[in-house]
């Protein structure tokens, strides 16, 4: 195959994960009630488990999203392409989307624990995280749609796509920071 095939194959697996892990941006702004997940409650160093920025609310509507928009994409792409791929299953995408909010509020508990406050930047744990936990999910669930260079285009693709995406939630008044 060639590298562009895999390139798209790449987007395919990781569009669900990647809307899971936006989606929360905006659904903060269209709640008005916001329930952190850690209730506000601190952990054992005193610092707050999560923070105010990860809530019930994103969680929710982040998996929601992201399995709507792998379902869609699944069926799209499996009806109408007549090409023998293999895409992760509607549950692997469930489970996928699951991991990367995972994935994410692994790296918020990991910066709390560094002290750093809500909003700092954390390079490559703030692109990455969700990521690899979903990547991760895959290899467990569906591992034979998983290969070696899907992992690394997606390790490559994402800090530059996940940098990009927030400098546009941030100029549309989503995001306090722009990274």
């Amino acid at each position: 195959m060639s590298l562009l095939w895999d390139f798209i194959i790449t987007l395919l697996i990781i569009w669900p994960p990647y809307v899971a892990n936006a989606t929360p941006v905006v659904a903060g702004k269209l709640f008005r009630r916001r329930t952190p997940i850690d209730f506000g409650r601190n952990f054992i160093d005193g610092r707050r488990i999560f923070g105010d920025g990860k809530t019930y609310e994103g969680f929710i509507t982040g998996l929601l999203a992201g399995f709507v928009i792998g379902e869609l994409t699944y069926i799209i792409v499996t009806k109408t392409v007549n090409i023998a791929l293999e895409l992760p299953a509607p549950l692997t995408v469930f489970i996928m989307c699951l991991a990367a909010l995972l994935g994410d509020l692994t790296g918020a508990f990991i910066k709390r624990r560094l002290g750093l406050p809500r909003g700092a930047p954390a390079p490559l744990l703030d692109q990455l995280d969700f990521l690899l936990a979903a990547l991760l999910a895959l290899w467990l669930v569906q591992p034979g749609v998983l290969r070696v260079i899907y992992v690394i285009i997606a390790v490559l693709i994402t800090p530059p796509i996940h940098l990009a995406t927030n400098t546009v939630a941030y100029l549309l008044g989503l995001k306090r920071e722009p990274w």
